[in-house]
C-alpha cells in the first residue's frame, strides 16, 4: 500500500511532535526529509496516510514506535566527519586560497570535542 503524499497539515503535526519530543525545530525545507524518513514506517504499519501514522504515535500505546519515529527524525551521529563531502569542499577551498603564511584554522566547539583533532 502506497501512502498518500505528506500534506502541509501532516507535516505541521510532525514538526510539533519532534519539537515536543526532542526540542528540534524542522523548517519547511525539511518536509521531503520527514516524508522520506517516515514513508517506510507508514508502509510497514500498513497505514493509508501520514495522518494515520501520526494518530498511532499520539495514542501512545506503542512507545517503541514513538521512539522509532524520533530516531528517524533526528540525526543520531555526532562524529565530526559525518558528511565527508563537506570536508572535501573545505579542503579544496582552503588550498585554493592558501598563501605563503602559516595556515590557521579555528574550530568552534560542537558536540563532544573531537573537532580540533579531526582537523589536524
Amino acid at each position: 500500500m502506497q501512502a498518500k503524499p505528506l500534506t502541509d497539515t501532516e507535516f505541521g503535526h510532525f514538526q510539533r511532535f519532534i519539537f515536543e519530543a526532542a526540542g528540534i525545530t524542522l523548517g519547511t525545507a525539511k518536509k521531503a526529509l520527514v516524508s522520506g524518513r517516515l514513508a517506510k514506517r507508514v508502509h510497514a504499519r500498513q497505514l493509508a496516510s501520514y495522518a494515520d501514522y501520526f494518530a498511532l504515535l499520539q495514542r501512545g500505546d506503542d512507545p517503541l514506535e514513538v521512539q522509532t519515529a524520533i530516531d528517524l527524525l533526528t540525526t543520531n551521529e555526532t562524529y565530526f566527519f559525518r558528511e565527508p563531502r563537506h570536508f572535501e569542499l573545505l579542503r579544496e577551498a582552503a588550498l585554493a586560497h592558501r598563501g605563503p603564511a602559516p595556515f590557521r584554522v579555528w574550530s568552534a566547539a560542537s558536540s563532544s570535542g573531537e573537532e580540533a583533532y579531526s582537523i589536524a
